[in-house]
């Protein structure tokens, strides 16, 4: 019987390695692809809800104070909310069809609920 190394064919010449050299580095770039864009995502999640945040300190605040129209702490928030939805929608988290439609929704609510609309 026989003893064969289970190494036998290491560094003779076997080709498999620079198959799996090219394996490698193709899943490696997929990882890396992976893990650069969930980070992205990551970041563009915590700023909107940092953003969101910021917006409801200004709201609070507009009530605490009264300051309900030319609010240019208001409407500095609420357009950084929009920036944030905007690139939510960029990188296809959410559609405006989507938005749109969870708007229709909102305002049934309120109607019903509020005396807003």
């Amino acid at each position: 019987m026989s003893k064969t190394s289970k190494y036998s064919n290491a560094g003779k010449g076997d080709k498999s390695r620079i198959t799996n050299k090219k394996s490698f580095d193709t899943n490696w770039d997929k990882i890396f692809r992976r893990y650069k864009m969930d980070n992205q995502l990551q970041e563009l999640l915590t700023i909107t809800m940092e953003e969101c945040g910021e917006l409801i300190q200004a709201c609070s605040k507009a009530i605490r104070c009264g300051d309900y129209h030319d609010n240019a702490a208001l409407v500095e928030e609420i357009g950084d909310v929009m920036c944030m939805i905007e690139l939510l929608q960029q990188y296809d988290l959410v559609s405006y069809q989507e938005i749109d439609e969870r708007v229709i929704e909102k305002r049934k609510k309120l109607k019903k609920w509020s005396n807003l609309i």
